[in-house]
């Protein structure tokens, strides 16, 4: 299971085709209308969810729920290691008769401590996955993609009509087209 999805990245691609749209309804139409064509889309970049459009391109379910519930139970395991280390090993003081053993008193700290380690984790794992570490360049297509732009990366292949794909994305609404030379490392 990579974290770091290195097909998600824009470096050492071929050119993409990149579309611009500024209504989401028409980038739904249009995303219908490529795949039906069978031209892949390599990604879709919005500022907001577009709901519906991750099924329509193909895109599989993240694997950060299993990294989720991995980070989880490492709390779990940690918390559970750390009070039976004090109350066993470190200060075993008998108070008020309890036992040795597991005690309702130790649900509260295994709980937290479970929801830290889930909170830091997915937190990091995101960063890491999305690229958005320190110092690792963005691969913005257009400027506006964060703000109020909606945008369609399709990457070429060999025996791709390209003109027949700007004039697809044109005619389905897309207010800018333009071509994308993908940077090396």
């Amino acid at each position: 299971m990579a974290i770091l999805d290195k097909n998600l990245s824009l470096r050492n691609r071929n050119k993409i085709l990149v579309g611009v749209w500024e209504d989401e309804d028409a980038l739904v139409d249009a995303a219908h209308a490529l795949v039906d064509k069978g031209i892949h889309i390599h990604d879709i970049y919005t500022p907001y969810p577009v709901h519906g459009l991750d099924r329509i391109i193909g895109v599989k379910r993240s694997k950060l729920a299993r990294v989720a519930f991995l980070c989880g139970l490492t709390g779990l395991i940690l918390m559970v290691t750390m009070i039976w280390y004090m109350y066993v090993i470190d200060w075993p003081i008998n108070i008020g008769n309890k036992p040795v053993r597991f005690t309702p008193s130790w649900i509260p700290v295994m709980f937290e401590g479970t929801v830290l380690c889930t909170a830091y984790g997915m937190g990091f794992f995101f960063f890491w996955r999305n690229r958005m570490l320190f110092a690792v360049k963005n691969d913005l297509l257009d400027d506006r993609q964060t703000d109020d732009r909606l945008v369609v990366a399709i990457e070429t292949v060999e025996g791709m009509n390209e003109a027949e794909v700007v004039e697809l994305m044109k005619s389905k609404g897309a207010v800018e087209t333009k071509e994308f030379q993908a940077v090396c490392k």
